[in-house]
């Protein structure tokens, strides 16, 4: 980095040019750590009287062009080359320079302008290291001034910093330093080839190629000027590495290559070209091609007269039916070229004639025939008639070499369809074969023939042997076999030994202890081969019954084991409403790309492991999704689906989905009971039952979480509590209806006398109410009723009670008073 003050701008620019090889290289300096022109043009800005960056192969270069006609770039074609020429100000730059080879750092002075007497400087500068070399012996000199004086590196990296301080600014820059070994340049070395070649007229073009000279640093410049020969005027490619020489006449020639490295070394070589004219012209040789064969239904051909030769050079071709061909109906194409495209060919023989001129005039022809077949017919194999063997005889031979074709058989193969194990084919691919090991039973073998074309056919032939004594049968179910899901079909093939030439009866029972799932296929349970299909997770125990005509029988069993698809818990079925077989393999994929924009993975992540119908109106679609972290579970993919497709996005896919549920039950049913695979739902353990407020509610998974006893607890307690509570709401009601007050009753007693009064008075000085109210005329009757009762009702025990009616009509009780 650096810190500059002065005016510097960028003037003409350049690419792939090259400044001229005369330049000494000492006026070239090389700044360290470039990496871009602009960073270039920018260091040779900060050094005075530099005004050429030149970015060369990634590496910076710095110059003063003194004499102007070094400097005239010049154009070199491919060249990994970059200039700028910079236009400066007056000078007003403060510059660290760098070294230059194998000297000291000097930092030169700033010249002043003539004239007036310069004015004081404002700034005040601090030069100091940053970052050096172990034990280095750089000196500094003139710390304080513009420019400072580096002397005593050695080899390493220097790190200077300069901070400079006026009256009211300050700035700091950095500068690195790197000190290199010394190197001694080698000279480079010009090699051009070919060194000597020759041209025959009317041949008069060719190529040098000098792209093969080295240098231990580059070359950086290739010069090719013509030294003998007659005048070729200016070269069009003479500072290129490869020279192309056109128009040569009859003559010797001779071109030298000068090539320049990157500082300033050169080295030359020279080449010879001789051009002669031939002594005589032989007229040309026209070469059609080889005789061509082909069958229909292929009705084209591409006919190559490129073969055909001439001692200087063919001027043209031209491609004709000749008149003898016997098949005329044909379109020909590029008949004045060397290829001949024929389409529409026909059934027969066509016979094309190629004829070449040369640059002399001279002419030759050539024919060529091109043979079209009909097309082809499928061979016919032969097998031979069935046959009949006794035991002890073992084997037998095969004979196909009766079968036929229209233009040959390329290709034979026997193959044993079924039979008793054991049987051995010596050699399957020839016409005749024998074959080994065979057993009491019927064999059934297969021919197959192919013709040169690939068509083929088949033929079949059955091998009987018999026993040479009534020998008991024997069974043969196929031993064990075991599958992995998703692969749920299997065939189960029979066969039995010893049975002669008795007509056979199969029968396969499926164990009972087996799994009821799984289809016998095309009732084959009364066959040789027992085809199953849809088979589910378990153990399948298939006993055969072979019985004969004569009675004879016997048994054997085999077993099928289904394993579960160990992806099977990553996977998810999704039902939709729509029968299987409206959906379209396009809808499919429809689907498909919908779910991968639901879960934000790719269509590829998706992978289908199976579609089939639930029911007329349903389609379940099995899948499993890879995510970034792996295979996604199937619970979470599960929970993820029905709250977007059942909740959120009902109507986001083609179809309506009806059913979001994992491959394999995966339910914990809260560690008190079962997953059923087929309904996806828990089967609780006995006195336990499902919470269906959770069920519903949140529409979580099927579980297992409620006790039955505190159930029926939590039910009794809350029956009782609401009997108790209606009783008491009743009780409360009804006594509030049947409380009615009691009538009040009153009597005159102002005319009452005066031992009356006396009488109602109460004993033991007891003040009536009453009495505290002169001005009251009338006394209820049920007041004194009440307050006589308490008063004195032990004399009414004691004395009759007597009654006297009053004025008013109503009556009151008294007692007369003693004495």
């Amino acid at each position: 980095s650096h810190l500059s003050l002065r005016q510097c701008w960028q003037g003409a620019s350049y690419s792939e040019t090259i400044i001229s090889p005369d330049l000494k290289s000492r006026s070239i300096l090389r700044v360290p750590d470039i990496t871009s022109l602009a960073q270039c043009a920018g260091a040779c800005c900060d050094l005075p009287g530099c005004d050429l960056a030149w970015f060369f192969e990634r590496r910076c270069y710095v110059l003063n062009c003194q004499r102007k006609e070094n400097c005239v770039p010049k154009q070199r074609p491919g060249t990994d080359s970059y200039m700028v020429f910079l236009q400066r100000g007056p000078p007003q730059t403060l510059v660290l320079q760098s070294l230059v080879r194998g000297e000291p750092y000097r930092w030169p002075h700033v010249n002043r302008h003539h004239g007036a007497e310069a004015p004081l400087n404002p700034y005040l500068y601090d030069w100091s290291w940053v970052n050096t070399p172990e034990d280095h012996s750089g000196v500094m000199d003139g710390e304080n001034s513009k420019s400072v004086k580096i002397s005593g590196l050695s080899e390493g990296l220097y790190t200077v910093k300069v901070s400079v301080t006026g009256q009211t600014s300050f700035g700091e820059s950095f500068v690195n330093i790197t000190v290199s070994s010394g190197r001694l340049n080698k000279p480079p070395k010009a090699i051009a080839f070919p060194e000597c070649q020759g041209l025959l007229l009317p041949a008069d073009s060719t190529v040098v190629n000098g792209s093969e000279s080295t240098d231990d640093h580059g070359i950086v410049r290739f010069h090719w000027e013509q030294v003998t020969g007659q005048s070729l005027g200016n070269l069009t490619s003479a500072e290129t590495p490869v020279l192309h020489l056109r128009n040569l006449i009859e003559g010797e020639y001779t071109f030298r290559l000068t090539v320049t490295d990157t500082e300033g070394l050169t080295d030359s070589t020279t080449v010879s070209v001789r051009v002669t004219r031939p002594s005589q012209d032989s007229p040309p040789v026209a070469n059609a091609g080889l005789d061509e064969v082909i069958t229909l239904p292929l009705d084209h051909l591409i006919l190559n007269g490129n073969m055909s030769k001439d001692d200087l050079s063919i001027s043209s071709y031209l491609w004709t039916l000749h008149p003898n061909s016997q098949a005329k109906a044909v379109t020909l194409q590029g008949v004045r070229s060397p290829f001949l495209q024929l389409s529409g060919l026909q059934e027969g023989q066509y016979t094309f004639q190629l004829t070449v001129v040369d640059s002399g005039g001279q002419e030759n022809s050539s024919t060529i025939t091109v043979t079209v077949l009909p097309e082809n017919r499928a061979p016919v194999a032969v097998a031979g008639s069935d046959r009949q063997l006794i035991l002890p005889v073992s084997s037998v031979t095969l004979d196909g070499s009766s079968s036929s074709d229209d233009q040959g058989i390329s290709s034979f193969r026997w193959d044993v369809i079924s039979g008793p194990p054991g049987a051995k084919i010596q050699d399957a691919n020839n016409a005749a074969t024998v074959v080994t090991g065979l057993r009491a039973g019927t064999y059934k073998f297969k021919l197959t023939v192919k013709d040169q074309h690939g068509a083929a056919d088949s033929a079949f032939l059955a091998v009987t042997l018999k026993e040479g004594k009534n020998l008991p049968l024997v069974a043969h179910a196929s031993g064990s076999h075991t599958l992995t899901l998703p692969n749920n079909s299997l065939v189960l093939r029979g066969s039995v030994s010893n049975s002669g030439p008795a007509n056979m009866s199969f029968l396969w029972v499926r164990d009972d202890q087996s799994p009821a799932a799984g289809d016998v296929l095309y009732s084959s349970e009364h066959q040789a081969s027992l085809y199953l299909a849809n088979l589910v997770e378990g153990t399948y125990l298939f006993q055969l019954r072979v019985t004969d005509a004569r009675g004879r029988s016997s048994s054997a069993t085999a077993t099928v084991e289904v394993r579960p698809d160990p992806r099977a818990r990553e996977e998810v079925e999704l039902e939709l409403q729509v029968g299987v077989s409206q959906v379209s393999h396009q809808q499919r994929d429809t689907v498909l790309r919908q779910l991968a924009a639901l879960l934000h993975v790719l269509d590829s992540d998706i992978a289908v492991k199976g579609l089939h119908g639930q029911s007329d109106i349903s389609t379940v679609m099995r899948f499993s999704v890879q995510g970034l972290d792996g295979v996604i579970p199937g619970p979470k993919l599960t929970h993820l689906l029905r709250t977007q497709l059942l909740k959120e996005k009902t109507d986001f896919l083609l179809f309506k989905v009806l059913r979001v549920d994992t491959v394999m039950c995966l339910l914990h049913c809260s560690g008190q009971g079962q997953c059923d695979p087929v309904t996806k739902r828990c089967s609780c353990d006995p006195l336990w039952m499902e919470n269906p407020f959770r069920r519903l509610l949140d529409n979580e998974e099927s579980n297992c979480e409620w006790s039955v006893l505190y159930v029926i607890l939590t039910v009794f307690v809350g029956v009782v509590l609401i009997v108790s509570v209606s009783w008491a709401c009743f009780c409360c009601c009804k006594s509030r209806r049947t409380k009615v007050r009691k009538k009040t009753k009153y009597t005159i007693l102002d005319n009452m006398d005066e031992q009356e009064r006396m009488e109602l008075r109460p004993k033991y000085y007891i003040k009536h109410r009453s009495t505290e109210h002169n001005s009251s005329l009338m006394m209820s009757e049920s007041e004194f009723e009440s307050e006589q009762d308490t008063l004195f009702g032990h004399e009414r025990s004691e004395r009759p009670r007597n009654r006297c009616t009053g004025k008013n009509g109503d009556a009151f009780n008294f007692r007369p008073v003693d004495g």
